[in-house]
């Protein structure tokens, strides 16, 4: 993607980093939550949803910038 310049270029980067975002929301929603349901005393997962959590609030404000 070395043909896009400026704004351009700042725009694509924040799709992909929304398009990131986007799939980190779906491995919570769909593979992290569900498991901490079933088994809410699971270590690991508890430690995976506070890494992954952290990683969604940073995507998100790099997405949204200014």
């Amino acid at each position: 993607m070395t043909t896009i310049e400026g704004a351009d270029w700042i725009a694509y980067d924040r799709g992909c980093v929304r398009e990131e975002m986007l799939r980190t929301t779906r491995l919570l929603d769909s593979v992290i939550i569900p498991h901490l349901k079933g088994h809410p005393d699971d270590e690991w997962a508890q430690l995976v949803l506070g890494q992954l959590i952290s990683v969604k609030t940073a995507l998100e404000l790099l997405a949204r910038g200014e």
